[in-house]
This record gives structure tokens, C-alpha cells and sequence, in this order.
């Protein structure tokens, strides 16, 4: 902890990102920065309101910061730490200092699920619905703790016992919005919950775009669910798509404002989804559950049930999954015998129950 509280000074006094990378490149430990005067601070590129706020560091209250961290049981990763997320410190601007509750994993398996506020029902039901999957083939799952879509993700990959990441827009003292607070315990069994945010920081409305930036950071790719045309969504996209990675987002209604946003990202040259196949392929990782039994259902049978979110032609299930054709009839005999689906007239082939 010694070492770190350097770290914890410097997230107090507001050290933007870029700012500390020029600190970080210059000097092997952090504690060097506290020995500077004022003049040195400035020639490196920090305002002369900042470098005096740095050689008075000794005001800041570590100690109640310090006593808070120990108590809750929050573990703090800088940028240089091995357990690190490796794809968030690939962004322009890393957080230098993360608060953990929880594990977060180094691992680059992490795909973030995000919406708006005010969902319609269809959009809830489709947030949970594919966490619930995406989490099923191994993925944790990202999401920013915000009431509407946000919610409905955490609680889609908890059900099926999925790691998920929450990433707050505020500090750990003022856990926004109160009401998932109660969530914060069944996520960090699996996942974590994670900030930048210096313990006493408020959900202020300039913190979500800052917090936005990390939950795109995190992953692989970001799926939108439902955002209207000026939802915070939408800027975890465009972070998204500034970090090189890939966008997904599930047309609807062009008759509804909950849609405008994922339409409009559709327009610009989002991947369009219907179900987690879409974004399996396009990803084409392998993920950690892929070789593994889930809930007594093997591969090739989740790989059916992922693209049976309405039902399909024979012909039309072939073309997605690409299995051949006598082993694609084994697989379907085996899936009604479970009961997971049935077939209709017309070798159509329908889900029955969720896996």
C-alpha cells in the first residue's frame, strides 16, 4: 500500500490520464513526482494549479481514503500492475488507477452490453436475453450499473451464473444509482465492480462519458440494445469504435425513439444482430466455455440453440452454423429429446426453453 498511495494522491488531486502519462513516462516510481517543485511540475506540462496542489499533497485526506479502501475490502490496480485488464490498457487514455470490488480478470474475454435508461419491455427482454447467452459461451459481461438496459444485463448473466463487470460513474461512497446496490454482492461472487473514481466522488453528469470510455475499453466489442438518438449508449459506441473496436447493435422499430440510436449506429456501419450467433461469428474468438458441457448441453447443441431466438428452416439453421447435414439432424433429434426444442411443419425448427 505504500507505494500506492502516491498513486491514490494523484487520483485525488484529478490527474487527468494524459497528463499522468507524461508523469509515468518520465520517472521509474511515482513517489519521485512528490519531490518536484512547482517550476520542474510545469516545465513537464502540468498547470501551475495543479503543481501547486501537488507539493501540497500532504493535505489531501489519505487517511480517511486509505481507512475506506481497507474496510470495504477494495483492491486498487494501477496501470502497471500485472492484473491490469490487458484491452483497457491498449486505450488512448487508461485509467492509471482502478478501485476493484470483486475480481476483474486480466483475460480479453470481456464483451460489454449497453442501453438506455428508459427501455421498452422488447428491449429489456432482449439486454437479459443476450447477456444470459453471452455469458453461457463464456464471455463476462460488461455493463455501466445504470438503471433500464444496464440493469437488465447484470441480471441476465447472474442468472446463468455469468461473470459480469460493472463500471461506476462515481465513486465507490456514493454507488449510483442506490438502487442496484443490491446487486453489488451477487456481482463481485463471479465479477467485479470496478471505478476510477476516488471513493467520495459523486455521480456527477460530466463522470458517465469518463466512465463510458472504460466500459468500451474493457472489451472486445460493444452491443447496443436500445438507445435513443442522444443516449449515453451512444457514446460508449463511438468510444468503441475510436478504441478499433467492433460495434453491434439490434435494429427496431423506426416508429419508436427507443430505436433511433441503434437504427442510426445501423446506418453508419454498426454490425446489425438477431441473436449471439451474429456476433460469435463476427468476433470468431474461442471462448472459454466453448469446449465445455453447459447445463448438460455440448457444443454443437449451444451453437443451435444460440440462433434459435425465432423459429428457422432447416435450410436457414445449415446456413448458420455450417454443420453438416447428417450430424445437424443427430444434433436437432438430440435437442427435442432434452425438450429445448420442437419441430413444426415444414422441417421448421422452434426453442421451447431457455438453456
Amino acid at each position: 500500500m505504500e507505494e500506492k498511495i502516491y498513486w491514490i494522491a494523484l487520483n485525488l488531486l484529478g490527474i487527468s490520464s494524459a497528463k499522468f502519462k507524461i508523469l509515468f513516462e518520465k520517472f521509474k516510481s511515482i513517489k519521485e513526482i512528490f519531490n518536484l517543485s512547482v517550476n520542474q511540475l510545469v516545465e513537464l506540462g502540468i498547470s501551475k494549479n495543479v503543481a501547486e496542489k501537488i507539493i501540497k499533497w500532504d493535505q489531501l485526506p489519505l487517511n480517511e481514503e486509505i481507512n475506506y479502501i481497507k474496510n470495504e475490502g477494495i483492491k486498487l490496480l494501477t496501470i502497471d500492475d500485472p492484473e491490469y485488464p490487458v484491452l483497457l490498457k491498449e486505450i488512448y487514455d487508461p485509467p492509471f488507477l482502478l478501485y476493484v470490488k470483486g475480481n476483474i480478470e486480466v483475460s480479453s474475454n470481456f464483451i460489454s452490453i449497453v442501453g438506455t435508461r428508459t427501455p421498452s419491455l422488447y428491449g429489456l427482454k432482449m439486454a437479459e436475453k443476450f447477456a444470459s447467452g453471452l455469458a453461457e459461451y463464456g464471455f463476462i459481461v460488461v455493463s455501466g450499473l445504470a438503471r433500464g438496459i444496464d440493469t437488465s444485463v447484470h441480471i441476465g448473466t447472474l442468472k446463468v451464473d455469468g461473470k459480469t463487470v460493472g463500471v461506476l460513474g462515481s465513486g465507490f461512497k456514493n454507488f449510483y444509482p442506490p438502487e442496484n446496490k443490491k446487486l453489488e454482492k451477487e456481482i463481485i461472487k463471479n465479477g467485479a465492480i470496478i471505478t476510477e473514481f476516488p471513493s467520495n466522488t459523486l455521480p456527477e453528469r460530466y463522470n458517465f462519458p469518463k466512465r463510458n470510455r472504460i466500459i468500451s475499453g474493457l472489451s472486445l466489442a460493444t452491443v447496443v440494445i436500445e438507445a435513443g438518438p442522444r443516449s449515453g449508449a451512444l457514446i460508449t459506441a463511438n468510444f468503441a469504435l475510436e478504441q478499433g473496436r467492433d460495434v453491434f447493435a439490434l435494429p427496431g422499430r423506426v416508429d419508436t425513439l427507443y430505436s433511433k440510436g441503434t437504427n442510426k449506429l445501423l446506418k453508419e456501419g454498426a454490425i446489425l444482430i438477431e441473436d449471439i450467433g451474429d456476433i460469435l461469428e463476427v468476433l470468431n474468438v474461442e471462448v472459454k466455455n466453448k469446449e465445455k458441457k453447459i447445463n448438460g448441453i455440448e457444443t454443437e447443441e449451444m451453437e443451435i440453440l444460440a440462433i434459435l431466438n425465432e423459429p428457422l428452416q432447416l435450410e436457414e439453421i445449415l446456413a448458420k452454423t455450417k454443420i453438416q447435414q447428417d450430424l445437424l439432424f443427430q444434433i436437432l433429434t438430440k435437442l427435442q429429446i432434452k425438450g429445448f426444442i420442437e419441430e413444426l411443419p415444414g422441417k421448421i425448427y422452434r426453442k421451447k426453453r431457455s438453456f
